[in-house]
């Protein structure tokens, strides 16, 4: 790689961190290109070299979190309750990530088709594993779980949020025919 491309790419890499850093603190709604150009050290139009839009830079973003998920579980072995539970810890660890991709929609943001392989990606893991028809609502079962996990929701639950964790995986398991 050459002088040129080394700085773009080190550019990138600084706005999209940025970027994320921005969308920890006021989410992805609140994404301002001018304020991670100040971040960044750059004047404004010169993001726009990188990314010509804010919702490029969203989607960079959103590729980029559904890529590190999917590395995650891929890493992982063939069972169920090893990548259910790498999901969650995953998305513990990583929560901005978690929310950009299956959190509350980013009002006037679609995203574009670019998104549907890393997003595959993400979800291949677990379509290995049973039937897609069985699969789908016991993975979206889960992505709503530990999305109100994080949001705090089993807070002082009875019984504790671990046990209900072991709860819906049994119940998968279950369900799917896996155990």
């Amino acid at each position: 790689m050459g002088v040129r491309e080394q700085a773009r790419a080190e550019t990138t890499a600084r706005i999209m961190a940025a970027a994320r850093d921005q969308i920890a603190t006021v989410g992805g709604a609140g994404l301002s290109m001018r304020a991670i150009a100040r971040a960044v050290g750059l004047v404004s139009s010169a993001v726009y070299r990188y990314f010509p839009t804010r919702d490029a830079l969203l989607t960079a973003l959103i590729i980029e979190s559904y890529d590190h998920l999917g590395d995650h579980l891929a890493g992982l072995p063939a069972d169920w309750r090893a990548r259910a539970t790498g999901l969650r810890d995953w998305a513990r660890v990583h929560p901005q990530e978690f929310h950009l991709i299956y959190g509350t929609p980013i009002p006037d943001y679609r995203a574009p088709q670019d998104t549907i392989p890393a997003a595959a990606r993400a979800v291949a893991p677990f379509l290995a594993l049973a039937p897609i028809a069985a699969t789908v609502p016991e993975l979206a079962q889960l992505v709503g779980f530990v999305g109100l996990e994080l949001a705090g929701h089993f807070v002082g639950s009875e019984p504790p949020v671990e046990e209900l964790f072991t709860a819906v995986l049994d119940r998968q398991v279950a369900t799917l025919g896996l155990g």
